[in-house]
């Protein structure tokens, strides 16, 4: 059950390390709208290396490789104002995240809520599943971490069966938190503007089953994504009724298309203009 009293909270779409900029857009509104936020939600690709050593265990292209921002809050010169909850994304330091699979506080006011994970704010219980999907291991277990190094960092940045599971177990979510965006989101008739887009060459194959899976079973009133870099809202409509809200975000670098802000009132959760 929602609190009774009125509330917002903030979601961002991938950072990619960008924290200073995450937090003075969202500052910004603040100061602006005159309300304040009560926590931030984030999509993954949050990227909180601490140091190089997290950046090597990161799967990226090397000219893609950039130690970001979140040096000075790990370090405590900086802190992030409001309570901030991700998943991950493909591209974490999972040799540090995978330590805490459950998830854990990265510094304060940050929290990584694990391979599959759930939390309760204010009465709203937000569901995560961390990282992407990919057939051909969606059955296996992830290697373990003392192999990275003499494998693929790429083969961390996976979700699978039993993670799914997991998120499945929990029962029923308010907010559900994905990277990936769940399948069969896109009308036909939007489909043009998919046809040969990033990790979109047709709007039939962006996204995956499982994500939508979760997003059938769990139905929440409100499912986040980001990893395709652009801005999206679309319905679920389950058969009993129920709607679940998605909104894709795009990258913190983009601008105001990787925020979005939501109030909760008497029940019920309405996302509001940035920019009013």
């Amino acid at each position: 059950m929602f609190s009774s009293q009125t509330f917002f909270f903030a979601v961002v779409g991938d950072v990619h390390g960008h924290m200073h900029q995450m937090v003075s857009h969202l500052t910004a509104w603040e100061e602006r709208s005159r309300r304040p936020l009560d926590f931030v939600l984030q999509v993954g690709d949050f990227e909180p290396h601490r140091h190089n050593a997290d950046l090597a265990t990161m799967a990226a292209p090397t000219k893609y490789r950039h130690l970001g921002d979140f040096a000075a809050y790990h370090q405590r010169r900086r802190r992030f104002p409001w309570p901030v909850y991700f998943i991950g994304g493909n591209h974490e330091p999972y040799g540090h995240l995978d330590l805490y699979p459950e998830g854990f506080a990265l510094a304060p006011h940050c929290h990584y809520l694990g391979r599959s994970g759930v939390v309760e704010l204010n009465g709203l219980r937000v569901a995560g599943l961390s990282g992407i999907h990919r057939e051909a291991t969606f059955c296996k277990s992830r290697p373990p971490l003392a192999s990275m190094g003499d494998v693929s960092n790429k083969d961390f940045t996976f979700f699978n069966e039993e993670d799914v599971e997991r998120v499945l177990a929990l029962g029923r979510a308010d907010v559900l938190l994905l990277h990936d965006w769940p399948s069969g989101i896109i009308p036909p008739e939007e489909a043009a503007d998919f046809q040969g887009q990033r990790r979109g060459a047709s709007h039939d194959l962006v996204g995956n089953a499982y994500a939508r899976l979760l997003v059938d079973a769990l139905q929440p009133r409100l499912v986040l994504c980001g990893h395709l870099h652009r801005r999206y809202a679309g319905t679920v409509q389950h058969p009993g009724g129920q709607r679940s809200l998605v909104r894709c975000l795009a990258s913190v670098e983009q601008g105001a298309e990787a925020f979005a802000v939501f109030q909760c009132r008497e029940g019920t959760l309405q996302e509001i203009a940035m920019w009013e």
